[in-house]
């Protein structure tokens, strides 16, 4: 088991919870034509890779369910099993990207990566936002560290 506790403040992590949610709710909106079938004359190929895709994407999101569900969490502990973490990474990376794209379309890769952000000027969502993307990166580091 992975175990671990976020350096958050407990206040941020009431403020995102409902963002989080959010987001993750809106995963099954997304479309897996992004990945699209390396030969889609195939029909075989290309039902199988499909399947493929939302057999993954559903386990990706199961586990992080779970993580996201665990009464802990919303006190910034992070408990994942460790045959989940690989599930877990995949699924938060989507939901960062989410977030990204939902919340944070205003600010630039650069300033994203960099965190050169004046929050001050921001509205609450992409304030809301780039906490929650930053809280998920956190928990991504951490459990590629136990990982490897």
């Amino acid at each position: 088991m992975i175990d671990f506790q976020l350096r958050v403040d407990g206040r941020i992590m009431q403020a995102i919870l409902p963002r989080l949610e959010e987001a993750f709710a809106l995963l099954n909106q997304q479309n897996l034509n992004s990945f699209p079938c390396p030969n889609p004359l195939d029909e075989d190929l290309s039902k199988a890779w499909e399947d493929g895709l939302k057999q993954e994407t559903s386990e990706d999101r199961i586990a992080l369910a779970r993580l996201l569900k665990l009464p802990r969490f919303q006190y910034g502990f992070v408990q994942v099993n460790e045959e989940e973490a690989e599930n877990v990474l995949r699924g938060l990376s989507e939901l960062r990207l989410t977030i990204r794209e939902k919340y944070l379309h205003t600010i630039t890769d650069q300033e994203l990566e960099k965190g050169d952000l004046k929050l001050e000027n921001s509205n609450s969502k992409v304030k809301v936002g780039y906490f929650s993307y930053l809280v998920l990166a956190e928990i991504q580091e951490k459990l590629i560290t136990y990982c490897i």
